[in-house]
């Protein structure tokens, strides 16, 4: 158990982050003590977190972000670095050169993100105004870094850690279904227009292709990828996520025209998989558009849905997070940047959203995703084997420090054969990879 002093204003942001180091990351109890004499009665693990110097436990002297409510423009970060990692809101006092608690729940709450310098073309924090981007650490779940050399600080200290129990790192593979068809069900219009525009190009083989799968004299290759994503997760004996987008009709949404009631019947028989739903493009911030698509799923698959991922990872801090709360969401997988691989909230593990507005805790749970199959694909055009070896990187970062290695595919880019498409080879080897360091 470890025993944290520190004055009862810290209590709500203290406890929040208190919870993701302690209990998540490093896997031990903590208590907060806001009284001095019975802080200094404690023999076990102690933190003592205040200004004054206390003799007994290791001080981390606060910065003061814990005792606001609310948010604030903070124009000075005091930027720093301990033990060869970044780090911020730098004090000169205690045994740590910053204070690790404000740091790490500015992260965590994406707190920069409240007030954002600029939105991107879909209306999406700029990843390149984040703190991570801008010095060099969104490749490194730093959060949990600093755990662990905190959990070192207090073995230096004669503290026995030996009963933390770290967190054992694992590999989550995720899937968005933006297009369940490539041919089927989009209409005899949309179809002769893709045929004409195929034969336009020259391109005999696609127009051979579309009118077989019409026929039904070979499979859709989009729904095959879907039935293979799930024979691939079968074979490793791993369960895992789909994300289905079941409503809208914007640029930037799926076109069909008739019901997919095969497609929807194959999602309610599957099994060992978890289906989310991936909103539409215009339900960010529009509550009552994402309540109506979480029906709709609801009503496909027969039973609740709890779980989201935002289309184009389109999000905004907190709205977007407390819609999902009050939709009954209980847990949402949509934090990273769509033009920029990493640990957008500093971490790699799990932690529920915290209103900095509102000052609460929720109880909706924040799952990293780490990298996403387009983000090399069309935004940093990566050839498959550089793309491979950025997340081998990435997935080494995870095992270090017992993250979850969360990634996301989408099934219209692992469609064709292996010689047609190779990111489908890029997909298995990078997914044997991760899975070969879970017990190493």
């Amino acid at each position: 158990m470890i025993h944290i002093f520190s004055s009862p204003e810290n209590a709500s942001r203290l406890h929040y982050v208190a919870r993701h180091l302690f209990n998540e990351v490093l896997g031990t109890e903590f208590t907060l003590v806001p009284d001095k004499n019975r802080f200094l009665q404690q023999s076990g693990i102690c933190i003592n977190y205040s200004n004054e110097p206390l003799n007994h436990g290791l001080q981390i002297v606060p910065h003061g972000l814990l005792a606001e409510k609310g948010v604030r423009i903070i124009n000075d970060l005091q930027e720093s670095e301990w033990k060869g990692l970044f780090c911020f809101f730098k004090q000169t006092g205690g045994d740590i050169p910053f204070d690790v608690f404000s740091a790490a729940f500015y992260l965590l709450t994406l707190y920069e993100e409240y007030i954002p310098k600029r939105l991107d073309q879909h209306d999406r924090f700029h990843h390149e105004d984040a703190l991570s981007y801008r010095k060099g650490f969104l490749e490194t779940p730093i959060v949990d870094r600093w755990a662990y050399l905190l959990k070192d600080k207090l073995e230096e200290k004669g503290y026995e850690v030996s009963s933390f129990q770290l967190r054992k790192y694992q590999v989550i593979n995720t899937f968005d279904i933006d297009h369940p068809y490539l041919y089927l069900n989009k209409g005899l219009i949309r179809n002769a227009t893709g045929a004409a525009r195929d034969l336009l190009h020259g391109n005999l083989k696609q127009i051979l292709h579309r009118i077989l799968v019409l026929l039904h004299l070979r499979p859709d290759p989009f729904f095959q990828a879907i039935r293979r994503i799930d024979a691939i997760q079968k074979q490793y004996g791993r369960s895992y996520y789909l994300f289905v987008l079941v409503a809208g009709k914007t640029p930037y949404d799926r076109k069909v025209v008739y019901p997919q009631r095969r497609f929807y019947n194959y999602l309610r028989q599957l099994q060992s998989v978890a289906v989310g739903l991936h909103p539409s493009y215009l339900t960010l911030r529009d509550l009552n558009r994402l309540m109506n698509e979480k029906s709709k799923l609801e009503h496909i698959l027969r039973r609740k849905v709890t779980l989201n991922r935002q289309h184009f990872l389109r999000m905004q801090n907190p709205e977007t997070f407390q819609e999902l709360n009050l939709a009954g969401f209980q847990e949402d997988f949509t934090p990273a940047f769509a033009h920029a691989p990493g640990f957008r909230s500093g971490t790699a593990v799990p932690h529920f959203f915290y209103d900095v507005e509102r000052e609460t805790e929720t109880g909706l749970l924040v799952h990293p995703s780490i990298v996403m199959d387009s983000t090399f694909i069309f935004h940093h055009h990566l050839s498959p084997e550089e793309a491979l070896q950025k997340m081998k990187d990435l997935i080494d970062a995870c095992k270090k420090s017992g993250g979850d290695y969360l990634s996301i595919w989408h099934n219209s880019n692992l469609a064709g054969t292996d010689n047609e498409n190779p990111w489908r080879n890029i997909f298995i080897q990078s997914f044997e990879y991760a899975l070969s360091l879970e017990n190493d």
